[in-house]
């Protein structure tokens, strides 16, 4: 049983898992959701007692499982962090970008960081997945790039 310190940390720490601006599920070895937070939530409109206890490819189809399992088992096998930047794979979840009216995009790029979670004994035995909202620099990049683009294409059509 916990004392009134201790249920009042963990309170607080429920608290923060709550507010951050960033996605944050964890998963364990059969890829079984047990935690997802108020970011997930907000952008998938699954509430977290929906979705825990269910298998993560049930509650994203569209994550490409071949090339998630993979990449999660790395994780799981050699305890190290992985990551997914939003120019290899634009999202991870396929959330929609909550910025309509002055976004680009239709969809919310991100880049995601896959932390091993070990237990007392140092096993690798949960998988956190944190998401970040990365949709402005990926914006901006990209009409940087198409801006490139179309000055090289000018700079080339003027020298003939």
């Amino acid at each position: 049983m916990l004392n009134t310190e201790e249920m009042d940390d963990l309170h607080t720490k429920m608290s923060l898992l709550a507010a951050i601006d960033v996605g944050i599920v964890v998963i364990d070895r059969n890829f079984t959701v047990s935690l997802w937070n108020e970011f997930m939530a907000n952008h998938s409109g699954k509430r977290a007692s929906e979705v825990q206890q269910q298998s993560l490819f049930q509650v994203a189809p569209e994550i490409d499982q071949d090339w998630f399992l993979r990449k999660a088992e790395r994780t799981f096998q050699l305890g190290s962090r992985a990551f997914i930047i939003w120019e290899q794979r634009p999202y991870l979840f396929q959330f929609s970008s909550y910025r309509p009216v002055t976004g680009a995009s239709t969809y919310m790029y991100q880049n995601v960081t896959l932390l091993p979670l070990t237990n007392a004994r140092g096993q690798v035995e949960h998988l956190g997945i944190i998401v970040y909202d990365v949709t402005d620099m990926a914006e901006s990049a990209l009409a940087e790039a198409k801006l490139r683009e179309r000055m090289n294409k000018q700079t080339n059509w003027n020298t003939f």
